[in-house]
């Protein structure tokens, strides 16, 4: 896949099932950005998706796939906008997770990482006694570290995450979670 133009990679995020008519991105001619911010309207911090670059390990991260910048000490979570759409929040570890469960009509936070700062983890614990928490975990064994921040989990074991899952599959996942 060469992207090589805004319009390639806005039809590349429509296909993972990012609405630009929902969430916020800055596209450059290969580069998505996406915005972080937190409860205060603050824009904390970025992550950057080059859909062209390897998967591999670089010297220098930000030439890698995925790049997150976030300012030190900072709750930054991605699909805020998401916030009413249902009485249940799920959370994911990135992007293409979180926009394909807002893509059904369901709330979903993208925290970036399984392993959160302190501050970030103290705002997950609060959120879970304002409404019903449910994490979408990867199906590696460091998927299941963002379980302890909801009331249940799911993991994944067919696919690696969300973001691989069929759209049917993960309607069916979350409306069984949002009945509950």
């Amino acid at each position: 896949m060469e992207l090589v133009d805004q319009d390639s990679l806005a039809m590349h995020l429509h296909e993972r099932c990012f609405s630009m008519n929902l969430h916020r991105a800055w596209l450059g001619e290969d580069t998505a950005t996406f915005p972080l911010w937190n409860l205060s309207g603050q824009l904390v911090g970025y992550q950057q998706y080059r859909p062209n670059a390897s998967k591999e390990a670089k010297n220098d991260p930000r030439d890698g796939r995925y790049f997150t910048r976030l300012a030190r000490d900072r709750v930054g979570v991605w699909g805020l906008e998401s916030w009413s759409f249902s009485d249940t929040l799920f959370l994911c570890e990135g992007v293409f997770d979180a926009c394909k469960v807002t893509w059904l009509g369901f709330s979903a936070l993208a925290v970036f990482s399984t392993e959160v700062n302190a501050t970030t983890a103290s705002w997950l614990h609060a959120l879970r006694s304002r409404r019903k928490v449910v994490a979408l975990c990867d199906s590696d064994r460091v998927g299941l570290r963002l379980a302890k921040y909801a009331h249940e989990h799911v993991q994944l074991s067919t696919w690696h995450d969300v973001g691989d899952a069929p759209l049917e599959y993960v309607n069916d996942l979350c409306q069984r979670f949002n009945e509950d």
